[in-house]
């Protein structure tokens, strides 16, 4: 068997965490490949440093001088991991030389943070490889830019290039321990591009692809993914097995422990993948795979928590004879760089869901009634921004979407809450409702008691 394990920054947040992962990977001998996060948060007043690194970027950027002090607590924090490894901290200097000449080397701002956002994972990777060598493992650092994980920019977004996979092969002739950080590759150009929050989840997927592998495991500090947020429901039950799909739409809509799109680089070699916690690796585990044996005893495997959101509803009369109605409305929020999540519509209605998040402004929102008010004739318009989203999500729901929209409907109408919206995910395994966001709470409970 052979396994790829990425490990969070809350494994690798100091040398004692770091001590479990060197024991994780000596106690598996199938563990070929290992992808590091950057240093994360050793307690609640803490700060990860990717967020150092971002703090370190725009005040540099706005000719701070405490730029200093942020790049020497970047350094520093290194350095204590190094110490309490008992390794010989020497090479931590070189840290600071290269942060020093991205700082001063690199003029566009665009590449500079890619840059320096890269360094925690790419820093940890190197530090942990030598602590794992100090165990008598054969641990080899390898840069992503070595291992060819060549990305693309499209619509803002880094995508993985078809060559990646192809170049990651020639990884498989090394006999050593593979160290690779996450969160990074490298464009055409050899700039460095990082990933979205997570994206060292996606990392570690693409090594598990190249490489071959029948797992990819997932470190983290739960032990298993749980069907809904502990901070809405007490105690929610363990998710033991989940499909790609059903991950995908958890993750995606408020599931924070794992990325949704680590999913599609393992999806045509069907590698399992295993969420597991570093402070216990024998317990428990959820296994993530192509399909799952008890769809007819758990339809449903998670209720999530979407977020806050707003929506713009039009009534025009005679809607439904334009044509390119919803294509003109759509133009406005591209031109604001503005994503749609969900387009309701009727006869002479629609309304169009975005998240909360991304109007950042009142004078965005403004900009948004203004536009709307100057391209259409509506007979009403209104916004209500009180919204929040909870996702059902289940394979099982394809089968027995009749029973579900009598379940929503029979314990939401007990407590009295008012459903705003619902939508049916077009793959038929996830369902979205649309509440006041002083009833999310309750809703959520009273959902998660009838459906799991």
């Amino acid at each position: 068997m052979i396994k790829v394990a990425k490990f969070g920054g809350s494994s690798l947040a100091s040398a004692e965490q770091i001590k479990k992962v060197g024991q994780i990977i000596k106690n598996d001998p199938d563990i070929r490949g290992v992808v590091l996060s950057a240093p994360g948060k050793r307690n609640d007043s803490d700060t990860k440093v990717t967020d150092l690194l971002i703090r370190l970027f725009k005040e540099y950027s706005n000719s701070s001088d405490s730029y200093i002090n942020t790049r020497d607590k970047i350094i520093e924090r290194y350095r204590q991991i190094g110490e309490c490894l008992n390794l010989d901290c020497d090479f931590i200097e070189t840290y600071k030389i290269e942060l020093n000449q991205m700082l001063e080397n690199i003029d566009d701002d665009f590449y500079l943070e890619n840059a320096l956002k890269s360094c925690g994972e790419d820093f940890n990777a190197r530090l942990v490889s030598r602590y794992l060598n100090t165990l008598g493992l054969r641990a080899r650092y390898v840069s992503p830019k070595e291992a060819g994980i060549e990305l693309d920019y499209v619509l803002n977004e880094p995508v993985i290039s078809d060559r990646t996979y192809e170049n990651i092969k020639k990884l498989r002739d090394i006999d050593e321990l593979i160290v690779m950080p996450g969160f990074y590759g490298i464009n055409k150009q050899g700039k460095i591009l990082t990933f979205l929050r997570g994206g060292s989840d996606i990392s570690g997927a693409i090594l598990a692809r190249g490489l071959g592998c029948d797992i990819y495991e997932n470190y983290t500090d739960m032990s298993y993914i749980y069907s809904a947020h502990p901070k809405m429901i007490e105690n929610p039950k363990p998710i033991k097995n989940i499909t790609y799909a059903e991950i995908r739409e958890l993750s995606y809509n408020g599931f924070e422990i794992f990325q949704e799109d680590a999913v599609e680089p393992l999806l045509k070699q069907n590698i399992k993948i295993c969420v597991k916690n570093t402070n216990k690796p024998y317990e428990g585990g959820t296994i993530i795979e192509q399909d799952r044996s008890d769809v007819g005893l758990n339809p449903v495997v998670g209720i999530s928590n979407v977020g806050k959101f707003i929506s713009f509803n039009i009534t025009e009369y005679l809607m439904n004879r334009k044509v390119g109605y919803i294509n003109k409305l759509l133009d406005i929020f591209e031109y604001q760089h503005i994503p749609v999540e969900h387009i309701p519509t009727g006869i002479d209605s629609l309304s169009i869901l975005i998240r909360k998040e991304h109007i950042k402004s009142e004078s965005e929102m403004q900009s948004l009634k203004n536009a709307i008010d100057e391209n259409f004739s509506y007979n009403k318009f209104d916004i209500k921004d009180n919204l929040a989203s909870i996702a059902i999500v289940g394979e099982g729901l394809t089968n027995d979407m009749t029973r579900a929209l009598y379940l929503i409907s029979k314990s939401l109408n007990e407590e009295n809450i008012k459903i705003e919206f619902i939508i049916q995910g077009a793959s038929n395994n996830s369902l979205f409702l649309f509440v006041d966001e002083k009833d999310e709470k309750l809703a959520t409970e009273k959902l998660y008691s009838y459906f799991m």
